[in-house]
């Protein structure tokens, strides 16, 4: 069986419909387990949030349906959470060395590297041609939508 690591924006396609979504859409619809780190829900949220109250883009009815949406997806076990250890902070930190990304894709690529030792062979799905490159760089293999 397939595992896939999820970041955030590659999984904002799965619920909103962007460039992008049949891919994501392809990806789920396959025999496989998938991940997200835990501080992908937060970041999601957040990102959800901003799209209802700053851009106005989702109202409050699609907001609640939206986030429903990822925590049944997270209930049910479609998606699985991996957790952010001390460990993945400092993976985090010698990421951030190499090359400027963000601190939550530095946390993101740190916690599928994490996965990755302990599943032998993961796939990165991400959005972001940035964290792709150095994805690819740190051995992962990796997929971007």
């Amino acid at each position: 069986m397939e595992n896939y690591f999820v970041e955030t924006s590659a999984l904002f396609k799965r619920y909103i419909p962007e460039q992008g979504t049949e891919e994501i859409d392809d990806i789920f619809n396959r025999d496989a387990d998938f991940y997200i780190s835990d501080i992908t829900i937060i970041e999601f949220i957040s990102n959800l949030k901003r799209k209802n109250e700053i851009t106005g883009e989702l109202n409050e009815g699609l907001y609640n349906k939206i986030k429903s949406e990822l925590f049944k997806d997270i209930t049910q076990q479609k998606i699985k959470t991996v957790e952010v250890l001390p460990e993945t902070i400092i993976e985090a930190i010698k990421l951030l060395d190499q090359q400027y990304i963000t601190p939550l894709d530095s946390i993101q690529l740190a916690a599928a590297l994490h996965l990755n030792s302990l599943k032998a062979s993961i796939t990165f799905v991400c959005s972001d041609k940035k964290i792709y490159k150095l994805a690819e760089i740190q051995g992962l293999k990796s997929i971007i939508v």
